[in-house]
């Protein structure tokens, strides 16, 4: 089955987490690098950019006591209302209907979760709907959303020791045309990152 892009939320061993995973059919040129304290999803060829303007961005984004994951750029202005204050599911809510779904061929969704303490939300913006759900996480808990086919907020069974192997974990999910990956795993230090590029 081929979902598109995926977002992921959970909680192992006390410490939670958000992942990322890129499929694609159109753009399978592209890597995750962390790039500070976020992860940011790139074409290899700028010149893909030309043909889509929706392929680089902010996944997530992360910093003390929450962090944020996305589809597009909209990770960006839902780290920055949780910084200013907001609730998560507010945050996502917000960002969601004020981006709505991306303008392209597909009318492609945009997706969204966040994790705070062990709080999580899904999020959703279709061409005719927006939804955002708040979890209460318990140690094994997983969740996901993706753009295609896997559009409403289901339970998995997914789990990673650090941020290395949830980002090997979501690359290793069984659907269709995985291309890079990446997480963000609660930790002493805030929020550990780790990306994972097959090649």
């Amino acid at each position: 089955m081929y979902v598109g892009r995926i977002v992921l939320v959970g909680r192992t061993g006390g410490q939670s987490w958000v992942a990322y995973r890129v499929s694609s059919r159109s753009f399978p040129n592209r890597s995750a690098q962390v790039c500070g304290s976020g992860v940011m999803v790139s074409p290899r060829d700028p010149a893909d950019l030309a043909r889509n303007p929706y392929i680089a961005y902010n996944c997530i984004r992360a910093q003390d006591g929450f962090a944020v994951v996305s589809n597009g750029d909209h990770t960006d202005m839902i780290f920055e209302r949780i910084s200013d204050g907001s609730k998560p599911l507010d945050a996502i809510a917000l960002s969601l209907v004020a981006y709505g779904y991306e303008r392209d061929e597909l009318k492609t969704p945009r997706i969204a979760g966040a994790v705070r303490g062990e709080e999580a939300i899904l999020g959703i913006a279709s061409a005719d709907e927006v939804r955002a759900k708040s979890f209460h996480l318990e140690d094994g808990d997983a969740y996901m959303v993706a753009t295609y086919e896997k559009t409403e907020f289901e339970a998995l069974d997914m789990a990673g020791r650090d941020a290395s192997s949830l980002a090997r974990a979501a690359y290793g999910l069984p659907l269709k045309l995985p291309v890079c990956s990446a997480a963000a795993m609660q930790s002493d230090r805030g929020y550990d990152l780790a990306v994972y590029n097959p090649r």
